[in-house]
């Protein structure tokens, strides 16, 4: 990035820091409400159980307006899990109703309490784990996290806090931060790492926008390598070797297109800084209804949206199910003849929708490719399998049948779906009796429709 470049880019830096770092109350506010969980935890828990705590507020890296909290409750080594476990949720319940807080058992490795402090804007992870001094001694992969806090605590001034910041903005924007599953984006971890590796937010984005696949890191030497070896042993093309753990690849969670999304972010930046990158996914809410209908006319395309109730159970739960529902929806709807540009699930409350975006087109017959014609009896039974084909051809050695479509639109194959015609029930998520809209979104579902478009496509 040249000199003038870099000015403006620092300048932009600067004023989007402003807007997004927690102020000096915010953060004294953050760390008495703390202090009162350690506290009250601490005569639950007992003199055996060391409290501490980890996570963003801990490392100092947290944006403004987000508090939430991991407090790792840790046992004596020799601690078995089960009665770690057992503890660390019975002391979390014991707290949640003492202070009258709503909460929820989520699961990592193992299980923890999730508390909620609605009067405060808190999210609190209570999580048991073993203390330990060393790697070796981890018995579960929670164990290492207060590690990985004194780590980023010892690499990392102050400045760079303020570069981690930055960088999970950005890709907050994007769409592109966090470990979930549904997002597969950049854990908070790995933002603290790529700066520490780099240095600085500007020499990530100018290291990023010249990427080249398979892309590993190893932050403790600040190099990058090429090592054939470690895309097969992590099985990854983005490698991010924990300086805690070398055995484990902090960026396993952050799919190849959540990387590619980023180097363009970076590269659009560092050709020409500009605060608009920062926008993302911005938009008027109140418009959004008239917007999506704008560019379902604008695209020309076909859009099916299908609707069904969920249980209301942890997204951990639900996501994976809808998510490969959605795909089993996506084949069948390409097993019989279609092309599809996305299929993309979501959930809004208690109801998980999926949207599927095609090009418009109906089929009235189809060609479906058989075995070559000098392997007798496979194509003799091919033949008999279409008993009564519109025509026969032969292309190269290839048989090919000619017959009419059973579906002659994509709709049609979607009423099928919601007849039962295809196995899409899942433990939780069945999308037999759901809504079907063509080419029109409901109002209650636009704006969250709106969003997961603007995710796919930029619109």
């Amino acid at each position: 990035m040249d000199r003038g470049k870099l000015k403006k880019a620092e300048i932009i830096l600067e004023r989007v820091l402003k807007e997004i770092k927690p102020s000096d109350i915010e953060i004294r506010e953050n760390t008495a409400n703390v202090n009162v969980i350690m506290h009250k935890l601490g005569k639950i828990a007992g003199k055996d159980v060391e409290l501490r705590v980890a996570g963003s507020i801990a490392r100092g890296t947290n944006l403004k307006g987000t508090a939430d909290v991991d407090i790792f409750m840790l046992f004596p080594k020799g601690t078995k899990k089960e009665v770690l476990v057992k503890k660390g949720i019975a002391d979390g319940r014991k707290l949640c109703n003492a202070t009258h807080n709503r909460y929820e058992i989520k699961y990592a490795e193992h299980a923890y309490v999730r508390m909620f402090i609605d009067d405060l804007g808190l999210k609190v992870d209570l999580v048991p784990a073993l203390k330990i001094d060393s790697i070796e001694e981890m018995g579960t992969t929670v164990d290492r996290t207060p590690m990985h806090t004194e780590f980023i605590l010892s690499h990392l001034n102050s400045r760079q806090k303020d570069d981690v910041r930055l960088l999970k903005f950005l890709l907050k924007a994007h769409n592109i931060y966090g470990a979930e599953v549904k997002v597969g984006g950049f854990p908070g971890y790995l933002c603290e790492l790529l700066i520490y590796q780099f240095g600085s937010f500007i020499n990530l984005l100018e290291a990023a926008s010249t990427f080249k696949k398979p892309v590993i890191l190893d932050p403790i030497s600040r190099t990058a390598l090429i090592e054939e070896k470690l895309v097969k042993k992590f099985n990854s093309q983005f490698i991010v070797i924990d300086p805690v753990d070398r055995d484990r690849n902090v960026a396993a969670g952050a799919s190849i297109e959540s990387l590619g999304r980023f180097m363009l972010i970076a590269r659009q930046f560092v050709m020409g800084p500009d605060i608009s990158i920062f926008k993302g996914l911005a938009f008027s809410s109140k418009e959004t209804h008239k917007a999506l209908a704008a560019f379902i006319r604008r695209s020309g395309l076909d859009f099916f949206l299908l609707a069904a109730r969920v249980p209301y159970k942890s997204e951990d739960v639900v996501w994976p199910q809808l998510r490969k529902l959605s795909g089993m929806i996506s084949e069948q709807i390409a097993r019989d003849g279609f092309e599809t540009y996305a299929a993309i699930p979501w959930i809004d409350k208690d109801t998980g929708l999926v949207l599927i975006v095609a090009p418009h087109h109906r089929i009235g017959a189809r060609m479906l490719k058989g075995p070559s014609v000098f392997l007798g009896d496979a194509a003799f039974r091919f033949m008999e399998s279409h008993p009564d084909p519109l025509g026969v051809t032969i292309s190269g050695e290839s048989l090919y049948v000619l017959e009419k479509s059973h579906h002659q639109e994509i709709k049609d194959v979607l009423a099928g779906v919601l007849k039962g015609r295809l196995l899409v029930k899942r433990k939780d998520v069945t999308f037999k009796s759901a809504k079907l809209w063509v080419n029109a979104i409901p109002a209650k579902y636009s704006e969250s429709a709106y969003v997961e478009l603007k995710k796919r496509f930029s619109i």
